[in-house]
């Protein structure tokens, strides 16, 4: 794990001198209040303003200096003008290259003046700033400096003429003139085609035969639209270009079913993420790249786009080595991050340096609840759009609602309980239906059931009953209390029907026909509830089937190993009723006073 330190050796901003502070974490996210300095302390560390920052900087684990070519910052302000195409590519980019990266090269590497601090001026990267800003070439300059130094040794290091410049730069350096690379894309391809064309000739020189096939995995439009495939993005480039010498015969556009996709087309968010693929597709010029900052580069992302940031950031830079920091406002950015994040918070302090604090993930649990509930909901558009018809669809009989995809749980349960043994995944819906005089909807999470028993318009329930059914876990406790809590002109809305354990704790809307009800808890599952402390709650439908079934079901999980309680794992709660049919009877003895609570609170008027 990465331990970054920085020391101030100048007063910078609200940091003061010899203020120092270390951050731990392969991914550090960093929150904040507006002008609590986070946004101070990336800068400071990548030093981008006039590169004369006096501060240390060093990762611990290598004791390594770091240097501003080490250090890539990011904004979601760069990506604004992102622009509306991939630039052009230029079939004398060669040339091109050469004179740009030779001129960069004579103005600020040959001609250094003093013998003496050469290297030390070289290897500090100053050469790449100009005033108060890098210069618009510096991604390019970065990648010149690191193969010189790969390439040299001190006493040629400074001594190079044109030719001998032009045979050093590989076949595919691009030379960029300012610091985005969506406008270059075009050149990088070309320079791909390029070095194609070169390795062809090559092989027909020695008679052997170039595969184009192998050639093509590591395109760069291959890596990018596989990385768009893994994103679940709607466009890609094509899966090939036609190339001859010393023309590529279209520039690169992205595509999908209906045609051309142009950059205006794609929300702020698809933006940031494929600016960020391409700069990742592109990290040859950051070969030394030891720290990537994002300073609020997730302003523009929303909950279904966070984590495939995180999915980028994970394979093109952390398994790579590459150390992150993010400061963010986002409370999605945070709770969906990965679990091997490290959390720290910054805090200002009036006439005195900033106060950065490491916080437990523990901090976030209520967070990452709700962000994960929110992201669960709207992940699957199709699944959302049936939930939320559901919601708005008006009852035609009474109705029980439940928890997650457990609608089938129930009515199976319910069925062997009345010794309906004849049952099968193709008629168990129709059998319910002319053995129970209410239905069973599902698909809702804990959220959607307390929108719905709380909504004002009760007109839906002038003629049919509504049951909203929560587990006795600590999500379904908790807003079973809030249930019981809602007010209206201070008079509560929701008065006690149950107050008994073994038949469910329930309460009544005061006007409509609502009931809020608490999975019913056999004795011996008492010991994991307690009503007035919802973290102490840990019951679900599935744990009213036996102990030693679930025990010896691989599809279970325990929460906690210093409790005999487990709960059905998310990948398995879509399909975990279809083994139900196959049990028999007495495995459904628990489920009884749910059954029993049901049919009361619908028989009474």
């Amino acid at each position: 794990m990465k331990e970054i330190y920085i020391k101030f050796n100048q007063k910078y901003k609200s940091y003061n001198l010899n203020s120092t502070y270390r951050l731990e974490g392969d991914l550090i996210v960093i929150s904040g209040v507006n002008g609590s300095g986070k946004s101070q302390l990336l800068k400071a560390i990548a030093n981008p303003e006039n590169g004369n920052i006096n501060r240390e900087l060093k990762i611990i684990e290598s004791d390594k200096e770091l240097n501003s070519e080490n250090v890539l910052l990011l904004s979601f302000r760069d990506n604004i003008n992102i622009g509306s195409g991939f630039g052009q590519y230029n079939i004398n980019f060669r040339n091109s290259t050469i004179d740009s990266a030779y001129s960069f090269y004579q103005s600020n590497i040959f001609h250094i003046d003093s013998n003496s601090n050469k290297m030390e001026r070289f290897n500090k990267g100053n050469i790449i700033m100009s005033g108060n800003s890098r210069l618009p070439y510096w991604r390019s300059a970065e990648k010149l400096i690191y193969l010189l130094k790969e390439k040299y040794d001190d006493s040629k290091l400074f001594d190079l003429s044109r030719n001998e410049f032009a045979e050093f730069l590989p076949s595919d350096f691009v030379w960029m003139g300012n610091n985005n690379i969506v406008n270059h894309v075009s050149n990088l391809f070309y320079a791909a085609c390029c070095k194609r064309a070169n390795e062809q000739i090559a092989y027909s020189k020695r008679a052997d035969i170039f595969n184009n096939d192998e050639w093509l995995k590591t395109a760069p439009w291959t890596i990018l639209n596989n990385l768009f495939k893994e994103l679940s993005f709607k466009y890609s480039f094509k899966t090939d270009y036609k190339f001859d010498l010393p023309n590529m015969n279209e520039v690169p556009q992205l595509r999908d079913i209906y045609g051309i996709r142009m950059l205006e087309d794609l929300s702020d968010g698809e933006k940031a993420i494929l600016k960020l693929a391409l700069i990742a597709l592109d990290n040859e010029n950051y070969p030394d790249l030891s720290l990537v900052l994002f300073d609020e580069y997730d302003a523009t992302l929303n909950p279904s786009l966070i984590e495939k940031f995180y999915y980028v950031l994970e394979k093109f830079f952390i398994n790579k080595g590459v150390g992150v920091i993010i400061a963010t406002h986002s409370p999605s950015t945070i709770s969906l991050s990965p679990d091997y994040a490290q959390f720290y918070e910054i805090f200002s302090k009036e006439n005195s340096e900033p106060i950065i604090k490491n916080v437990s993930r523990d901090e976030y649990n209520e967070l990452e609840i709700a962000n994960r509930t929110f992201y669960n909901k709207i992940k699957d558009q199709n699944d959302r759009i049936m939930q939320l018809e559901k919601m708005l669809k008006k009852p035609i009989k009474d109705t029980l609602y439940v928890e997650d995809e457990y609608c089938q749980i129930y009515k199976i349960a319910f069925l062997k309980l009345k010794n309906i043994t004849e049952i099968n995944e193709d008629n168990f819906d129709t059998i319910f239906d002319k053995e129970f005089s209410f239905c069973i909807e599902g698909g809702f999470g804990t959220g959607g059931l307390y929108n719905r028993i709380t909504s004002r318009n009760i007109s839906e329930d002038n003629s049919f009953k509504s049951i909203y059914l929560f587990d006795f876990d600590e999500e379904g406790v908790k807003t079973f209390n809030k249930i019981n809590g809602v007010k209206f002109n201070n008079c509560k809305m929701f008065l006690d029907f149950e107050r008994d354990i073994s038949k469910g704790y329930s309460c009544k809307h005061v006007h409509s026909n609502r009931y809020a009800l608490l999975l019913p808890i056999p004795d011996r599952l008492k010991q994991f509830t307690n009503l007035n402390n919802s973290k102490y709650n840990y019951v679900e439908i599935e744990n009213l089937l036996p102990l030693q079934y679930i025990k010896n079901n691989p599809k279970f999980e325990k929460p906690l190993e210093c409790l005999e309680i487990y709960e059905l794992k998310d990948s398995s709660k879509k399909t975990f009723w279809k083994e139900l049919f196959a049990l028999e009877q007495t495995f459904f003895y628990d489920f009884k006073p749910l059954l029993d609570c049901v049919q009361n609170i619908f028989a009474k008027n």
